[in-house]
């Protein structure tokens, strides 16, 4: 009896110390990449974290005056690259995002709140093309890939924010391998095969 019981009292701190390792890797890992990484995740979350655009903190942005309002024109290929990582970290963020909707005075569609999940695809999206409006709202189209909420807004269902996922990080091991500048010369797109579109 003591022995079962010694082994239990064993078993059950070696599960813990591997539990409390793991967690504890995984917040100073998280830690470490925080900084690099503030800046992008300032301009897609609300609450104007330190790095995010001053015109951006705490507020929906739905039109953009211009077409480069982060200024992305002027990073280096390893910045752009650098903030392409650190959107695609945020694949279960669930949080309202900075800005969504409409990004241009052409659509008549009105649209559901945006995910910070969604909203970091589209500023991979920005970062790579140069162009913050290279789409016409921040939501994907495809067969099955969005609803209309009981307030007849659309919404891009969850399952068609995770194939996006998938996809770009494909699309982002390729680019990380030729660079951002043969990818543009190959025409290479994120979505690209996925059946996915922006709006």
């Amino acid at each position: 009896m003591t022995n079962s019981r010694t082994t239990r009292n064993i078993l059950s701190s070696s599960l813990l110390s591997a539990l409390l390792m793991i967690v504890g890797s995984h917040t100073m890992a998280h830690a470490e990449s925080a900084p690099k990484c503030r800046r992008w995740i300032a301009e897609v979350t609300k609450g104007g974290e330190a790095g995010a655009s001053e015109a951006k903190k705490g507020t929906t942005l739905l039109l953009v005056p211009e077409s480069d309002p982060w200024s992305v024109a002027s990073l280096s290929e390893a910045e752009k690259l650098q903030a392409i990582e650190c959107f695609l970290t945020l694949e279960n963020d669930l949080r309202p995002a900075a800005f969504g909707g409409a990004v241009r005075l052409d659509v008549s569609q009105t649209f559901a709140p945006t995910h910070v999940n969604l909203a970091a695809l589209y500023a991979i999206s920005y970062v790579y093309s140069g162009q913050y409006d290279h789409a016409a709202a921040v939501a994907l189209r495809g067969e099955g890939a969005s609803t209309t909420d009981s307030s007849g807004k659309y919404v891009t269902k969850p399952a068609a924010v995770r194939k996006a996922y998938r996809f770009y990080r494909a699309w982002f091991a390729n680019v990380r391998q030729i660079g951002l500048t043969h990818a543009h010369e190959k025409g290479l797109e994120p979505l690209e095969s996925s059946g996915l579109t922006w709006y």
